[in-house]
């Protein structure tokens, strides 16, 4: 109950951000979601999270790029977390680094509970 506050709470906060989110920065909030499943509390704040995902300066890392999707692992398969992945997709195609096993696997899990759409493939 307290966590699903928090969250509808923090929405209008993340969409008036005006500050350049960085790449640690997305990572660090998708990350942050990992415990909340999926309510629509949780798809609010990737609703609100797309434009900062978007306008994203600087490049990701490989560990950015996989706690960024192992976040969304219990997020379930929604039009929001579908527009995160397509917002998260350009970042990891410019990702230059070797990524770890653990890395890879992190990436991986997220898909697991995504469905079939064409953002998950």
């Amino acid at each position: 109950q307290e966590a699903s506050e928090v969250l509808t709470a923090l929405v209008p906060h993340i969409r008036r951000c005006t500050d350049a989110f960085s790449g640690q920065n997305v990572s660090n909030s998708l990350y942050g979601l990992q415990r909340c499943g999926d309510s629509q509390e949780a798809r609010d704040v990737l609703a609100a999270l797309v434009p900062h995902i978007q306008r994203c300066t600087g490049s990701f890392v490989s560990q950015g790029v996989g706690n960024s999707l192992y976040g969304l692992h219990r997020c379930g398969d929604s039009q929001e977390v579908r527009d995160v992945f397509a917002a998260l997709l350009p970042h990891i195609r410019k990702c230059t680094d070797t990524f770890s096993v653990q890395e890879v696997s992190n990436s991986l899990y997220a898909l697991y509970r995504c469905g079939d759409s064409q953002e998950a493939r």
